[in-house]
Parts: C-alpha cells; sequence; structure tokens
C-alpha cells in the first residue's frame, strides 16, 4: 500500500508512523512521529499541502497528525454535520490514543475545530494555538467567499508567496486529487452556518477557555483577515497574539517564524 494518503500523494508521510483507528465505526488515519509531550494538530479544511511543516515539532513532542473524517485518509462519518460532532469524535480519538492531556495546534477550520474543544475539555489541554483561525464572526473584517474565486487563483488566496504551493499542485488534469478536493469540499460545507465558518456563540464559548492560547497569524491573509485577530484576544481570558509578515492563511505551512513562535509558545515552563 502507498505510504501516500489517497488524493495526496505529493506530502511525503514516510518518516511518520500510519495508525489506522476504528471510531465511532469510522477509519481514522492519524500519522506519529517524535519524542516528549504530546502534540496534536488539527488541519483546516484542505489538506492536499501535506503535514511537512510539523517535522521540526517533532524534536521537541509526541506529534499526532490526524485526519478528521470526511478529509484526507479518514473515511466520512456521516453522522457528523457540525463542529460538536468533530469534538466528540476527538474525545474518543484521544481514550484511543491514551491522551490525557495534549497541547493542541489548529489550523483555519482546525483553529475553529481546537477552540471548541478547549472550550469542553480544558483539562486534557495543557497550551492552545490557533492559526488564523475560523468560527468567529467579525462583521469588520469579514472572510473572503471562497465561492466566488476561480478555482486556479485559490492558491493565491492561501499564501503569500505561491511558489510555497507549487510542489504539492497537479501539473495537469488529475481525476484522484479532483476527487480528493471534493470529498472535503464537501465534508467542510456541512459545517457552514448561512455560508460562513462561524459559531454565533463564539465570544462566549471562547469565555470558558482557561488555557494559555497563542493565536498566530499571517499578516497578508486574504481568506480571514488578520483584523479578526484582536477579536480573538478580546475574547479569550488568557491569550497573546503574534502577527507573522509574508506569510498568508497557510501561516505555518509558509512561515519558518511562525513555526518557531509556536514551538518557543509550547516548550514554555
Amino acid at each position: 500500500m502507498s505510504s501516500f494518503p489517497f488524493g495526496d500523494r505529493r506530502g511525503d508521510h514516510r518518516t511518520y508512523i500510519r495508525k489506522k483507528l476504528n471510531i465511532d465505526n469510522t477509519g481514522t488515519v492519524v500519522y506519529q512521529n517524535g519524542t516528549g509531550e504530546s502534540l496534536v494538530y488539527f488541519h483546516g479544511a484542505g489538506t492536499w499541502h501535506g503535514i511537512g511543516f510539523s517535522d521540526q515539532w517533532d524534536k521537541y513532542f509526541t506529534t499526532y497528525l490526524p485526519y478528521h473524517p470526511g478529509f484526507g485518509a479518514s473515511a466520512i462519518n456521516p453522522r457528523i454535520d457540525s463542529i460538536q460532532g468533530y469534538v466528540d469524535h476527538y474525545a474518543k480519538l484521544f481514550d484511543v490514543l491514551g491522551l490525557d492531556r495534549v497541547h493542541l495546534v489548529g489550523t483555519s477550520l482546525g483553529g475553529y475545530l481546537a477552540a471548541e474543544f478547549a472550550a469542553q475539555h480544558g483539562s486534557r489541554v495543557n497550551r492552545l494555538v490557533l492559526a488564523c483561525p475560523a468560527g468567529l464572526d467579525v462583521k469588520e473584517h469579514p472572510p473572503t467567499d471562497l465561492s466566488k474565486v476561480p478555482p486556479e487563483q485559490i492558491p493565491n488566496y492561501l499564501v503569500h508567496n505561491v511558489s510555497s504551493l507549487a510542489p504539492y499542485l497537479p501539473e495537469g488534469p488529475d481525476e484522484e486529487f479532483n476527487a480528493m478536493r471534493k470529498k472535503e469540499g464537501d465534508s467542510a460545507c456541512r459545517l457552514l452556518l448561512n455560508g460562513k465558518m462561524i459559531n454565533t456563540a463564539m465570544p462566549s464559548t471562547l469565555q470558558k477557555i482557561q488555557t494559555p492560547t497563542l493565536v498566530v497569524w499571517g499578516k497578508e491573509d486574504r481568506i480571514l483577515p488578520v483584523g479578526q485577530a484582536g477579536h480573538w484576544q478580546q475574547a479569550l481570558p488568557h491569550c497573546e497574539v503574534n502577527i507573522v509578515g509574508n506569510a498568508g492563511h497557510l501561516v505555518l505551512d509558509e512561515s519558518e517564524t511562525a513555526r518557531h513562535a509556536v514551538r518557543e509558545f509550547l516548550l514554555r515552563d
């Protein structure tokens, strides 16, 4: 069997241990590497750009990189049609993996999910990192409606320097790649509220998080404007913000500065 997940063969996972677990009768794939305290990363609404940016974390942490049901190599769970469904899924996954307490990092949709998880399971989260998170309805800084962006232009909205994504993009027609994008797009759409990935009760949800939190944002984010960052800081009781220049929405993929900031925050006493 290929070491690459279906539809994302350009992402190199060969240095990771691949686990396939049955969670709620759903095949769930988790990649694991490294040693030390446990770190779990929640990816965003697309997985085609891989997880290679996490390599340096493996020197300091036992890193777990799960694919949400309906994304990447994990099967679709038709019973999950809300963020709450994913929160419940991960509570079960953590139990199966024996993860009592972790550092939790999430990007975009994954940041939204990580915040919701920390609000409900704070005793299981040591430190929390939210990278360009979705979920908060900030009317002064609305998200870009990607349904109105031509597909070939999407990479330009994800990063500041599109060359960083070039190795992961097909050079011609690719049915497998397109099938995975549809699978993930359909899964993400089930989480939308009036076309937006928001929780109208998010401000009160964030007030429940007592975990030390770092919000990292790419200054050139064209999907979720950097102006949202301050609103997250206002809503979170124990939060600091790091705005990273020369980086877009996929700030951890694109910026060594961002990855270093996350590592130093998680290693802090």
